[in-house]
């Protein structure tokens, strides 16, 4: 049986912020502003919510501007 792999802890505190926003309109703007802010496409950003890639320490102070809090402990 596969184990399943745990996300790093900077990609789970993205996912836990950007998924307390309702689905829908609203999640869809902030992941849209995340997007054109950080510069970076839409499946990159799948891939900081599934954890297959690190998020580079630019795109979480980004991140945490669009937040308007601190969301990394790392």
């Amino acid at each position: 049986m596969k184990k399943k792999r745990e996300l790093p802890i900077n990609n789970k505190e993205f996912k836990e912020w950007l998924y307390s926003f309702p689905q829908g309109k609203k999640r869809t703007e902030v992941r849209n502003k995340v997007i054109s802010e950080c510069k970076v496409s839409y499946p990159t950003t799948d891939n900081w919510v599934t954890g297959k890639c690190n998020i580079h320490p630019l795109a979480k102070e980004k991140i945490e501007e669009i937040a308007g809090k601190k969301i990394f402990t790392e």
